[in-house]
């Protein structure tokens, strides 16, 4: 396997790590955006009022999108494993 094999299988690694972990990271900010506005507005500084909804709304995000994430990830797989032959040679 050449180099630019290597190259090709990483990039197609980190593409499939940027569309699986995006619809997460982009909820996380959203809420902490809107948190941190409201402890702006309120005075409010507490670290528990910041963490507490980011950490629910994220857990509740993967929860609803687990599904999709592992036909994603399997159909990665197989894509994977189906090219496997260029692999060994």
């Amino acid at each position: 396997m050449g180099a630019d094999a290597v190259v090709a299988m990483g990039r197609m690694m980190l593409e499939e790590v940027m569309i699986l972990v995006a619809p997460v990271l982009l909820v996380a900010i959203a809420v902490s955006l809107m948190v941190n506005v409201v402890q702006v507005l309120t005075s409010l500084q507490d670290q528990t009022l910041s963490t507490v909804p980011r950490l629910l709304v994220t857990g509740a995000t993967l929860f609803f999108l687990m599904p999709w994430m592992w036909r994603h990830l399997i159909t990665y797989t197989l894509h994977i494993f189906s090219d496997f032959h260029k692999v060994i040679e």
